[in-house]
C-alpha cells in the first residue's frame, strides 16, 4: 500500500482524475431503479482514495471548487431567475425552513455527539446540499489560528462529511420536494416551474 500512498503523493492529479473516472463509472451503476450519478459515484470514491493520504494543494482545491460553483450557477441561474414572482412565496418560505431546520438540525447532533468544527460544516453541507459552505468553512478553518496539522485535519474533515451526507441530502429534498412541498403550496411537483 506504501507504493500507492508515494504515486499518488507525487502526483496528486492522478487521485484526482481516478476519483474522476471510477465515479463516474460507479454513477452509472443502476440498482433497482436507483443509480448514484456521477456526482455522488466521483465524492464516494475521492472519499475512499483519500484515505491513502493524498494532500492536493489548495489553490487547485479552491480553483476546482469555484468551477463547480460556476457550472452550478450558469446551469441553474437562468431557471431560478425565471421562476420568481408572486406565486413563488410559498416556495421560498419552504426553502428558508428547510435551510433553518437543516442548521438547526446540524448544529444540536454535533454539540450531542461532540463531533468537530470541520465534520460539522461538512455535514450541513452535505446534507443540505450547499456546496458553498465547504469554501466558507475552509476559509473559516483557515482563520482560527490553529496549527497547521489541525487546519488541515478540520478542513478535511468537511470533505468527509460533505461526502458521506451528500447522498442523504439529496434524497432528503427529493423527498420534501415530492412529498412536503406539494402539500404545503397545494400544487402538484408537475405545475411548479
Amino acid at each position: 500500500m506504501s507504493w500507492l500512498h508515494d504515486i499518488l503523493n507525487q502526483s496528486p492529479e492522478v487521485a484526482l482524475f481516478l476519483s474522476l473516472a471510477i465515479g463516474y463509472a460507479i454513477g452509472q451503476i443502476q440498482f433497482g431503479k436507483f443509480q448514484l450519478g456521477g456526482v455522488a459515484g466521483s465524492l464516494l470514491t475521492a472519499v475512499v482514495i483519500s484515505q491513502v493520504g493524498v494532500h492536493i494543494d489548495n489553490g487547485v482545491k479552491s480553483i476546482l471548487f469555484a468551477l463547480f460553483i460556476y457550472a452550478v450557477g450558469f446551469e441553474s441561474g437562468p431557471q431560478f431567475f425565471r421562476s420568481l414572482g408572486l406565486q413563488s412565496i410559498r416556495e421560498i418560505v419552504m426553502a428558508a425552513v428547510l435551510a433553518l431546520s437543516g442548521l438547526a438540525t446540524v448544529v444540536i447532533l454535533a454539540r450531542l455527539f461532540g463531533l468537530d468544527k470541520g465534520l460539522a460544516a461538512g455535514i450541513a453541507a452535505g446534507g443540505l446540499t450547499q456546496s458553498a459552505i465547504i469554501g466558507t468553512a475552509g476559509a473559516a478553518i483557515a482563520k482560527l489560528g490553529l496549527p497547521l496539522d489541525e487546519v488541515q485535519r478540520l478542513q478535511g474533515n468537511v470533505a468527509v462529511g460533505y461526502a458521506v451526507t451528500y447522498i442523504f441530502g439529496s434524497f432528503g429534498a427529493i423527498i420534501v420536494c415530492v412529498n412536503i412541498l406539494s402539500w404545503f403550496t397545494g400544487r402538484s411537483i408537475a405545475t411548479m416551474r
